[in-house]
């Protein structure tokens, strides 16, 4: 059986706007109206999964789909630097800061390395059986690049080529086995009727 899984970036938190690293915060109030249109625009999925994250789960309330949580769509664990202004740690530890941006498996923040969040997101992948046709998974925008490097076979390096805006999808299809990048990053009400074609 073929099978789809649609990963919706979470909305957009204080933190990103303010260019901080995330801390477990709840999404945008004014991002609410916005969240709940895509239930129009999305197609209904079969099961819903979300990551811990209030910002996750905020999500699927304003959706007002059931929602399972998943462990493995946590967003990276940034230690120390958790709420902290990104610029902030550059002028404090700019060694660590470029450690960070050029070593995958650098953690000297105290917390994950991406290298190590993007095995877990991966390892979710080829454990993930799908009951369903059709899976929605809402996950911080960390959790959905490691899926995409994971399914592309690229190294975790190339994290940082990748942007995925809040609120856009990510489809991926696996079919006998093996998981394809069906759309990456794309708005949530353009890619919501693809089909799948083998």
């Amino acid at each position: 059986m073929s099978t789809r899984l649609i990963l919706l970036c979470q909305p957009a938190t204080a933190a990103l706007r303010a260019g901080r690293f995330p801390d477990d915060e709840a999404p945008d109030p004014e991002q609410q109206l916005a969240v709940s249109g895509l239930a129009a625009a999305l197609e209904r999925p079969e099961r819903t999964l979300c990551g811990p994250a209030r910002c996750a789960r905020r999500t699927a309330e304003w959706l007002q789909w059931p929602a399972d949580d998943e462990a493995a769509l946590r967003e990276v664990d940034y230690g120390r630097w958790a709420g902290q202004s990104l610029k902030r740690i550059a002028a404090d530890e700019p060694s660590a800061i470029a450690a960070w941006l050029s070593d995958p498996e650098w953690n000297g923040h105290g917390g994950e390395s991406l290298g190590a969040a993007a095995q877990r997101v991966g390892a979710w992948l080829e454990h993930h059986r799908p009951d369903a046709r059709l899976t929605l998974a809402i996950a911080p925008a960390s959790v959905i690049k490691a899926a995409v490097l994971h399914v592309l076979r690229a190294p975790v390096a190339a994290y940082w080529q990748l942007d995925i805006a809040p609120l856009t999808q990510t489809a991926l299809s696996r079919h006998q086995g093996k998981w394809r990048l069906q759309a990456c990053g794309a708005p949530a009400a353009r890619a919501a009727g693809r089909t799948e074609t083998e």
